[in-house]
């Protein structure tokens, strides 16, 4: 494997040298997902933390209630338009529809994925393949 000049060659956690590229990604996600359970706030001592930067913002934050975000809904003009925007491939995806075949049925089908795409923003709920 080829090193980048950003690539940490070697870790020293508690007295033990890591040189394993792998074992020195699991070190750090080992703590930063550690910090995890020392901000939740059931587990922290808040008056310790007071002068704490990242206290600091997250309470600010919880101070300034933020207006709720609202989505705009598709129109069909926006759906057409990303659709002849795309490459004619015959290539395809897992659905085995390749984009020369949405471009050559666009005005068919293009209220159909308004409503699916819309649906797909007000109900917060997006299917998991397509992820």
């Amino acid at each position: 494997m080829q090193h980048s000049s950003n690539d940490i060659q070697m870790l020293n956690i508690e007295g033990s040298h890591l040189t394993s590229q792998q074992d020195i990604a699991n070190s750090f996600n080992k703590y930063f997902s550690s910090i995890i359970d020392k901000l939740n706030c059931n587990t922290i001592d808040k008056s310790s933390l007071k002068n704490s930067s990242t206290y600091c913002y997250l309470d600010q934050c919880n101070k300034n209630q933020n207006p709720p975000v609202v989505f705009k809904f598709f129109s069909t003009h926006e759906i057409t338009t990303i659709i002849k925007s795309l490459k004619a491939k015959n290539s395809f995806g897992y659905d085995e529809v390749g984009t020369k075949l949405l471009k050559i049925s666009a005005k068919y089908i293009c209220s159909p994925i308004t409503h699916i795409c819309n649906k797909t923003i007000s109900s917060g709920i997006f299917p998991e393949r397509l992820k």
